[in-house]
């Protein structure tokens, strides 16, 4: 009887370090999405198995090889179908993203082969050519298959709170084409004796990933005084859209007779990144005044990644 006494004493000392599997061992890492270079990410974790009671998230830790994240806070309500969203900053600033539950820091994960791990609990691992980068489509996984299989699909991403979305996330607009190559060069109408509406006409398909476009116009006085100067806008007809032709309505008039107006058609892969606006006479890219040349009217920077066509 002493020895059974002392088996079952050893039994219940043992048992106080025993991993608390109740409350949050049945989430699961979902989906995975990166854009090219990394600052457009997020993870998405899930309940499996009709979970309801799944709420003990404080201080549990999602990590890849080579960063950590700590969730902050329990979860509260039922948590049966619920999915938790962590993602960077640039995540949360494109339009149709919904909000993150966390914010992670860009490149968290790799984008050629990693490991993202929730807790001790579940991984999704990949390898090189697994994680797609086009933008668009995510790596997935079922939180109810054991077989821990993947699989690729638009990404939809989702909050605990349910909002979800898709994102596009290129890694550069593309500039507009200018009739090299195939391509067909922009085109204004008038479409009224004053020119106060103007059709203008534009490549909407040789280059690829313009999710957007912005008319930058100004008049004489804006126009740089030599080759490699900054053009001077006046105002813009910011997000015409992807479709072709567009009707510019309520074209703005010149100070002086005699006067002119002139254009930049650019194209933008979010809400506030601007494409090339094509060269000058001296081959040199055109200038604004914002950051990095852009135009400081419809969009807050310009990169040149991805120029495919000038205007």
């Amino acid at each position: 009887m002493r020895i059974l006494r002392t088996v079952l004493c050893a039994l219940v000392m043992l048992s106080g370090v025993v991993p608390a599997w109740s409350g949050v061992h049945l989430w699961r890492v979902k989906e995975i999405f990166s854009n090219a270079d990394g600052t457009v990410q997020f993870i998405e974790l899930a309940t499996c198995c009709g979970s309801t009671t799944e709420n003990s998230l404080a201080t549990r830790q999602v990590t890849s090889l080579s960063n950590s994240f700590v969730i902050s806070s329990n979860v509260s309500g039922s948590t049966l179908n619920k999915h938790l969203l962590l993602a960077t900053a640039d995540f949360a600033a494109l339009p149709g993203a919904p909000t993150p539950d966390y914010i992670i820091p860009a490149q968290f994960f790799s984008t050629a082969s990693d490991t993202i791990t929730f807790a001790i609990y579940d991984s999704l691992i990949f390898s090189t050519g697994m994680l797609p980068a086009d933008g668009s489509t995510s790596l997935n996984k079922d939180p109810d298959d054991t077989s821990d299989t993947t699989f690729t699909a638009v990404n939809s991403p989702t909050n605990y709170s349910g909002q979800t979305g898709s994102v596009a996330a290129v890694s550069g607009a593309p500039a507009v084409p200018d009739g090299e190559g195939g391509t067909t060069p922009v085109t204004a109408s008038p479409l009224s004796a004053d020119a106060a509406t103007l059709e203008i006409s534009f490549d909407a398909t040789s280059c690829m990933n313009a999710a957007d476009h912005h008319i930058i116009y100004g008049d004489q006085s804006g126009l740089p005084a030599a080759p490699g100067g900054t053009f001077t806008p006046l105002g813009g007809e910011c997000g015409i859209g992807g479709a072709a032709p567009y009707t510019w309505s309520g074209v703005p008039g010149v100070d002086t007779p005699g006067d002119l107006l002139w254009f930049i058609l650019v194209a933008t892969d979010d809400a506030v990144i601007e494409g090339s606006w094509g060269t000058d006479s001296s081959g040199g890219e055109r200038q604004g005044p914002g950051n990095s040349g852009a135009s400081g009217i419809c969009a807050l920077v310009k990169t040149l990644d991805n120029a495919c066509g000038n205007q």
